[in-house]
């Protein structure tokens, strides 16, 4: 069920992206939530910009429903996208959180004679032998009279704490059961439940300029010395990494300015029918070595070129069967214009994107015995 805990009763919200501004309350997560169950307690924590709350349920079942059509939604047309865990909690007791806005819930066909608050009641914590401290800003507790609800039948009321000590007590360790691997929670939840969309934008978000770079999107035609003939034109390239298996490949340059200048010129541009995909690669020290069959390191001659803009129009010399070369690149591209002279060939390629597959085959390609000089013009 994508959930770290097993199915529970007690399900742990988690809503990101709800405007600040959004009036959050028991009543309308109660009024979303009633409807796969009968909701007994509700307690809502915040968190900055990520809002938290408690939803108990009568039974697991009701629990399980409510994530299952729940899970990944949001509250409102403006946000407030829904992660849902099964809570770690045995039973919800609002009575430790004078601090915050917890209420309970009872149906008017249940007993509803005031309930005495002789002692405090224990809540069932997970084994732990370190409390960290709380990350959560407490909370002022709603303050609402004890009223029933003639439309749906529902009493709401309101917890107090009998001990301000105990009760601090135990709400930094409810404090804590929140908070417990928080950051691998919310990674985890993101990876799984926010669509590949959400996730692009993300990493977008995030980019920082490098020397190394990630090239997504790649056809299954393209090989490793090609990729390094193409981007070694735009920057100096000193090595790649080609996972074939996702067709990704990592690019390490001389130097973050190398890095930026091909992302900026190759980025989006199509490359054997596919769009490229460039984004800035910032994993601490990456290492360019092969840890399995479906990677290959390659290094190519250091060569470095003049940058010049992206043309559609190549230049060979060095070759004297120029009239084969056309032949040949006749092969791999798509020609509009051919020039000849005593030492040079000059081909227009029908656009850019030809004229890139021409120059990652035939960049320093050995023919006969004599290396191809090919520039762009």
């Amino acid at each position: 069920m994508n959930s770290r805990d097993p199915p529970s009763k007690i399900l742990l919200l988690i809503i990101t992206y709800l405007p600040q501004s959004f009036p959050l309350t028991n009543d309308f997560l109660f009024d979303i939530f009633k409807q796969y169950g009968e909701v007994k307690k509700i307690l809502i924590f915040e968190r900055g910009k990520t809002n938290k709350a408690f939803v108990e349920y009568n039974e697991i079942k009701q629990a399980i429903s409510a994530r299952r059509n729940m899970i990944g939604k949001s509250l409102t047309p403006q946000g407030g996208r829904l992660l849902i865990h099964y809570s770690r909690l045995k039973q919800l007791d609002l009575e430790v959180v004078d601090h915050t806005r917890g209420s309970e819930y009872h149906s008017d066909d249940e007993e509803t004679l005031p309930q005495q608050k002789s002692t405090l009641k224990s809540m069932t914590l997970p084994n732990s032998n370190h409390i960290s401290p709380p990350l959560i800003k407490p909370q002022s507790i709603e303050q609402i009279p004890e009223n029933l609800n003639q439309s749906n039948g529902i009493r709401k009321i309101t917890e107090e704490s009998p001990t301000k000590a105990i009760m601090e007590t135990q709400l930094r360790q409810l404090e804590r059961i929140l908070d417990d691997d928080y950051e691998q929670e919310i990674a985890k939840i993101q990876c799984t439940q926010l669509d590949p969309n959400e996730l692009a934008i993300q990493e977008l978000l995030n980019q920082q300029p490098s020397k190394f770079l990630k090239v997504s999107n790649l056809d299954e035609r393209v090989t490793p010395r090609m990729l390094y003939n193409l981007f070694n034109r735009f920057g100096h390239l000193e090595a790649l990494l080609l996972k074939k298996n996702i067709r990704q490949s990592i690019l390490q340059f001389v130097n973050k300015e190398n890095a930026i200048i091909a992302k900026e010129l190759l980025n989006n541009v199509v490359f054997f029918g596919n769009e490229l995909r460039i984004l800035f690669y910032n994993a601490h020290n990456p290492l360019l070595q092969p840890i399995n069959p479906n990677e290959e390191y390659y290094q190519g001659s250091q060569t470095k070129f003049k940058i010049v803009p992206l043309s559609r129009n190549l230049q060979f010399t060095g070759i004297p069967q120029l009239l084969e070369i056309q032949d040949m690149v006749k092969l791999v591209g798509k020609i509009q214009e051919i020039k000849l002279d005593s030492q040079n060939i000059l081909i227009t390629m029908v656009d850019i994107y030809e004229a890139l597959k021409v120059i990652s085959v035939f960049s320093e390609y050995d023919y006969k015995g004599n290396k191809i000089s090919l520039t762009l013009k």
